[in-house]
């Protein structure tokens, strides 16, 4: 099993509607207010979170330009400095592949039980077989 299937199962045992994969890329959200750089932290089909200095308001709308590709989107949670966006279309899954896949695959193994701290719960780092 290749890592990003073990990501896409590990994100299936979690409660979120869609796999998230964890990824660090350089982004700018284009909004009337202008141009704001900030990385990526995580992306899915549906959304994305956006780490940056001054996120915007929660309902701002907006391009997510990435490269050549630019998606629009809404946000729909601010905190701290981070955002949560929405994309007004989902992304197939080649698309996803290609935005996050080279930083997937870079993130190594699902977990290193060396970092699990004794008393937390990492189950949505875990794919429970049932039977």
């Amino acid at each position: 099993m290749s890592l990003f299937e073990a990501r896409i199962r590990a994100a299936q045992a979690e409660r979120r509607r869609s796999a998230r994969f964890t990824v660090d890329i350089p982004v700018i959200l284009r909004t009337v207010s202008g141009d704001r750089p900030c990385r990526m932290a995580n992306i899915s089909d549906n959304g994305a979170k956006l780490e940056m200095v001054n996120a915007p308001s929660k309902g701002v709308t907006g391009w997510l330009i990435m490269g050549a590709q630019e998606l629009y989107c809404t946000v729909i949670w601010t905190r701290d400095g981070d955002c949560g966006i929405e994309f007004e279309r989902s992304l197939p899954e080649a698309s996803l592949i290609e935005f996050a896949g080279d930083q997937v695959r870079a993130a190594g193994p699902v977990a290193n039980a060396g970092n699990i701290q004794m008393g937390r719960k990492r189950s949505g780092l875990l794919v429970r077989s049932e039977g």
